[in-house]
């Protein structure tokens, strides 16, 4: 049985073999590991190197069915690496997010599949009523070991977008979540586990009467009231003064706003009452979140709590306003 070749011919390449070729099997096999990337880059180097040398000479190559047989296989075998690679994303992974406000932790179970180096795939993850939903991703790709995707949901009415990027190491994938808040883009990690062929996440109890899943309170149990439209048109006439509140985000002021109206994002739990610390007890206000819930209520309580006498709230917040077709600016 004869040996394998080395190819390294140091007319064509001037350094070590960096491949074999296998008479026996007729296949391409590596001399020395090497990173696909540098595979590929020799292989062309390769084929440069032979079609200049028969430029050059003149001459036909001895062998020109066997170059071409070993620079298909090694093509072949490239393309099997890279399919290995994008394999790699492939299955479920599990993840874990802790509680708020004394809400259960919540699992989330992300399936890829691939496609090359396109993934596609769903989040499974507890919805408002505990039970698991599942959400598509989109814009997934895999190149090498690394992975990322996008993950759109409403928040309040709201959409928002979640920029996931890691890279896979054995059973886990550990990276980075990117998101924008209060126009920053801000992060945290991210770690997902293989959880084999779980891909369902586990439900949750419900959240408790008044409160959302994220453990906020979202029912007006203060004595400011809760105007419907036309009677926070009214409200408006009749204290020309007021100042309108709007607690949503700036993203979402600056899309559209009502008329005079102030941005104060209580969005965040720990640094909400220093948003509204500055604001005058004496003067007449009327606030508004998304569709009037945690954020309308945690500014209320906050007015009751601070001895504020004039306040109300739009009831059913920025979408009720904009449903009954009332003016907004941006």
């Amino acid at each position: 049985m004869s040996r394998a070749k080395s190819i390294s011919p140091s007319s064509l390449s001037g350094s070590k073999p960096f491949w074999q070729f296998d008479k026996n099997l007729f296949r391409v096999i590596p001399a020395n590991p090497a990173p696909l990337a540098v595979w590929r880059c020799r292989g062309g180097f390769l084929f440069y190197k032979m079609s200049q040398h028969n430029k050059l000479t003149n001459t036909p190559m001895k062998t020109p069915l066997k170059s071409w047989l070993i620079a298909g296989s090694l093509f072949a075998q490239s393309v099997s690496i890279t399919s290995a690679l994008a394999a790699g994303a492939q299955g479920n992974w599990l993840w874990v997010t802790p509680g708020r406000n004394g809400a259960p932790d919540r699992e989330s179970i992300l399936h890829l599949e691939s496609d090359g180096t396109h993934l596609s795939g769903k989040i499974s993850s507890p919805g408002p009523d505990g039970k698991p939903i599942d959400v598509a991703i989109s814009h997934g790709e895999t190149h090498g070991d690394s992975v990322s995707f996008q993950v759109v949901r409403a928040a309040n009415g709201t959409p928002v977008t979640n920029t996931y990027s890691g890279t896979i190491a054995g059973e886990k994938i550990t990276g980075k979540i990117e998101f924008v808040r209060n126009g920053e883009v801000r992060s945290r990690e991210w770690e997902a586990k293989n959880t084999g062929d779980r891909a369902v996440a586990a439900a949750v109890p419900g959240p408790k009467p008044g409160y959302d899943e994220a453990g906020h309170k979202i029912v007006n149990e203060t004595h400011f009231k809760l105007l419907p439209i036309p009677e926070a048109e009214k409200f408006l006439a009749q204290h020309p003064d007021a100042i309108i509140l709007d607690l949503r985000p700036p993203e979402n002021y600056a899309a559209g706003h009502l008329p005079g109206a102030k941005n104060y994002d209580v969005t965040d739990d720990a640094n909400y009452k220093s948003v509204l610390a500055p604001l005058d007890k004496t003067k007449w206000y009327l606030v508004h979140s998304v569709v009037g819930h945690f954020r309308t209520v945690r500014a209320l309580e906050y007015f009751e709590a601070n001895g504020f006498q004039h306040a109300a709230a739009i009831d059913g917040g920025y979408q009720a306003w904009v449903a009954a077709g009332k003016p907004v600016v941006k």
